[in-house]
């Protein structure tokens, strides 16, 4: 089951031992040491802390497997037979019939509706459109 980076933060701080208080001359000789860096520390939440606890608690990489001890594996015990249930065999379901004939009268009226929409432009804007072409021809043979 895959953690989340939040959770195994958490689960790694969980489990970290506490540290133990060094001694007054140990804090004198680190106060008296200079450290380039002051370490992250868990508190601040930071990705470093994160990264320093994940490498600290880092699982062992596969080419640091454990040895495994060659031990004969125990026969299972004989489980009680399985009992076969009956098998149901249920009927198909039918498919609901769909009415199509909402669908078929609605494609009736766009017909209806392209067929006049076509019938009125071959009766009245076709012609109109030439008779404008045919005046306009005629002003501009008049105006040379």
């Amino acid at each position: 089951m895959p953690m989340d980076e939040d959770a195994m933060f958490k689960a790694l701080l969980k489990n970290k031992p506490q540290p133990k208080q060094p001694a007054a001359r140990e804090i004198k000789e680190e106060t008296a040491r200079p450290q380039a860096r002051p370490p992250a520390t868990a508190a601040k939440g930071s990705e470093d802390a994160m990264f320093k606890a994940l490498l600290h608690n880092r699982p062992p990489s596969p080419a640091q497997k454990p040895q495994v001890r060659n031990e004969p594996l125990q026969q299972a015990p004989q489980a009680a037979p399985l009992r076969q249930e009956p098998v149901v065999i249920t009927q198909p379901v039918p498919v609901p019939v769909v009415k199509l004939e909402p669908v078929v009268d609605s494609i009736n009226n766009l017909t209806a509706s392209v067929n006049q929409v076509h019938g009125l432009m071959k009766t009245i804007v076709v012609p109109v459109i030439i008779l404008i072409l045919l005046i306009g021809i005629g002003i501009l043979i008049k105006i040379q």
